[in-house]
């Protein structure tokens, strides 16, 4: 049906005029943009996070190194496996493994409680490092589903700005709407 002059043709929400034909849209106002400084605050705080994260987990890594040595040490030295896995939370075949990856130790000559001491302080040292980013991790997840609720971030943008895969960042954040996908 043709449109009377005069009048402007009206245009549905798929950008298709009464007549049938395609309406340029560029300028029709947009939902919800998300604002730059916005962007940006989520962006540092998400490499932040990123970083702090990596930090943690060297630190897992050389508090295991350390106590896995203290554990083959005290095997060496006559600690029985059952001792030394209620000391570190360890299981008796990981216990046991760990301490034969140590072949070239000499007894140390060390007492008893001594070892037990350093076993549960280094146990615990590692525990709350697990800890540490257990909780970095909450919080990076939060910024995560803030940055999709706000539509600040996509998944690409967000998986390269966190190191997770957008695979990840999509099965972590099932049931939050997601941003409108840009056509290229």
């Amino acid at each position: 049906m043709p449109t009377p002059p005069g009048s402007a043709p009206t245009v549905s929400p798929q950008g298709r005029t009464s007549s049938g034909r395609y309406t340029y849209r560029a300028k029709a106002p947009r939902s919800q943009a998300p604002n730059h400084a916005e962007h940006a605050k989520l962006a540092h705080a998400l490499g932040v996070h990123r970083q702090v994260l990596s930090h943690a987990a060297s630190a897992i890594r050389s508090l295991t190194a350390a106590r896995n040595e203290l554990i083959a040490q005290a095997l060496e030295d006559g600690l029985t496996l059952t001792t030394v896995s209620a000391l570190t939370g360890e299981n008796l075949r990981a216990v046991r493994t760990i301490g034969l990856a140590y072949d070239d130790l000499h007894p140390s000559g060390l007492p008893r409680s001594a070892q037990v001491a350093a076993l549960k302080q280094k146990s615990e040292e590692l525990r709350e490092a697990g800890r540490h980013r257990d909780r970095v991790t909450e919080r990076r997840e939060a910024l995560i589903a803030m940055a999709l609720q706000n539509h600040v971030c996509d998944d690409l943008e967000l998986a390269s700005l966190t190191g997770l895969t957008p695979d990840h960042i999509r099965r972590s954040t099932r049931g939050i709407p997601r941003p409108p996908q840009a056509h290229r």
